[in-house]
């Protein structure tokens, strides 16, 4: 009895360390962004990724300063809960990716570990000074183009855009819908920790399910008695969700 309870110990010991994430970079990348959210509807966003050969984080750059704990707050208000548009966190450790993203106190996240399948073109081009040459990726629903630089030698890039032999400067959708473009990078060595445990791990499906109902459904609101308020407030919800229709990954199983 006391082996097996030794041994069930110990495996929930290896899984809450499991996501008790912990690595020293050695680049940070500051990204611009633009993005077309959706109908009439489009943002500029500035990013952050840490990376170094094994493991990376990448996160909207407000959402870094709240999850390194570098955030100040600077107005009577306290905008933390505010945050940046783009929620989503990714945080890829070994060739496996963590999706994860917070609405008011539900905490959810999803895993993949199918690697982007790229094509090497030899087209190149300068960005920023750094020389870059051209891939390109058929995946969620659009075709990528990417220059990555063998200067940096380090296989990561912006949101889920890794695999290739470099860092991704710059990659778009051949509608330019979404558009990330590297601007700053700099050397890193300030250990990045983040605790996933409290995050529930679901399904890729059920994730984008409960984010859905998360952000366009009253599922997110305290139980609304009055039927006319109901019927109000959802289609309000309606016209949100028409201006957020047109997501990065169009099909997010492809």
């Amino acid at each position: 009895m006391k082996r097996i309870l030794t041994i069930i110990t110990t495996i929930i010991s290896m899984l809450s360390f499991a996501q008790k994430i912990s690595f020293i970079p050695t680049l940070k990348v500051t990204y611009d962004s633009r993005l077309q959210l959706g109908e009439k509807n489009n943002h500029n966003q500035k990013f952050i990724l840490l990376s170094n050969a094994q493991s990376s984080y990448f996160a909207a750059a407000r959402n870094y300063l709240n999850d390194t704990g570098q955030y100040k707050q600077t107005a009577a208000i306290d905008t933390r809960v505010i945050s940046d548009y783009f929620q989503e966190r990714v945080i890829k450790e070994n060739n496996k990716i963590s999706v994860f993203i917070r609405f008011s106190d539900a905490k959810i996240r999803y895993e993949e570990s199918e690697p982007l399948k790229w094509v090497l073109y030899s087209d190149t081009k300068v960005i920023n000074g750094i020389k870059c040459q051209m891939a390109a990726t058929n995946t969620y629903g659009r075709r990528w183009i990417a220059y990555f630089s063998r200067e940096y030698p380090i296989s990561t890039g912006p949101y889920k855009f890794t695999g290739l032999p470099g860092l991704v400067m710059e990659v778009y959708d051949t509608r330019d819908e979404y558009h990330f473009t590297a601007v700053k990078i700099e050397k890193d060595s300030e250990e990045f920790k983040f605790n996933l445990s409290n995050y529930k791990l679901m399904s890729k499906r059920n994730y984008l399910q409960a984010q859905y109902n998360m952000r366009f459904t009253l599922a997110a609101f305290p139980p609304i008695d009055d039927e006319n308020f109901r019927r109000e407030t959802q289609k309000i919800l309606d016209k949100v969700k028409i201006m957020y229709n047109n997501p990065l990954e169009l099909k997010p199983f492809e």
